[in-house]
């Protein structure tokens, strides 16, 4: 019976052993590796292109972003300041989207000066640009390109006053899909 009581912890050890090496080659294969570091990309209706070359219609891309903003001012996404990765309130977002002009026009009537006249635009009603942080894996199972959405920033076209050119585009806040991208983030840019 000593004998017995002996084996049985050293039984119960190696087949504790035995089962952790089972687990082990019956996990899955996909992790973390394989994955690229984030990078960012632009989408951007002047340089995206569509198999249909007579296709300019950027309203797709549109749309997906009208739903994310949707969500950001129902609240149910946090947005993020673009510059500082402070959080913005729903007003602080619909704040940033307005643009404040201040014009002066001709008086029709007499004595015939220029009038200021202050115009507020609603910049969110025409995103035409996205910047994208994401990353990319190679699954060689699926023999698949896997492609991750971290985080989205809609940004506002510039366009120059007088030629109507196109100059760039503003960023205009940062929303994140993953928690650890938007960890990260916040932790780069508040050590700015």
């Amino acid at each position: 019976m000593k004998n017995l009581l002996i084996f049985l912890p050293l039984v119960l050890i190696l087949s504790c052993k035995e089962n952790a090496k089972q687990n082990e080659t019956v996990a899955p294969a996909a992790s973390t590796e394989g994955w690229t570091k984030p990078m960012m990309t632009a989408v951007d209706a002047p340089t995206t292109y569509y198999d249909d070359l007579e296709d300019q219609d950027f309203s797709d891309y549109s749309k997906l972003i009208y739903e994310v903003i949707e969500q950001v001012y129902a609240g149910k996404l946090q947005a993020y300041n673009y510059i500082d990765a402070s959080p913005m309130s729903i007003d602080d977002v619909k704040k940033a989207g307005q643009q404040v002009d201040t014009i002066f026009v001709d008086n029709p009537n007499p004595p015939f000066e220029q009038q200021m006249k202050i115009v507020v635009s609603d910049l969110s009603e025409n995103i035409v640009s996205l910047k994208v942080k994401e990353t990319w894996h190679f699954n060689k199972e699926t023999i698949q390109l896997e492609k991750k959405v971290l985080g989205i920033c809609p940004r506002f076209a510039v366009h120059n006053m007088q030629t109507g050119e196109l100059r760039g585009y503003t960023p205009w806040f940062w929303v994140f899909f993953d928690k650890e991208a938007e960890q990260t983030f916040i932790k780069l840019r508040s050590a700015q």
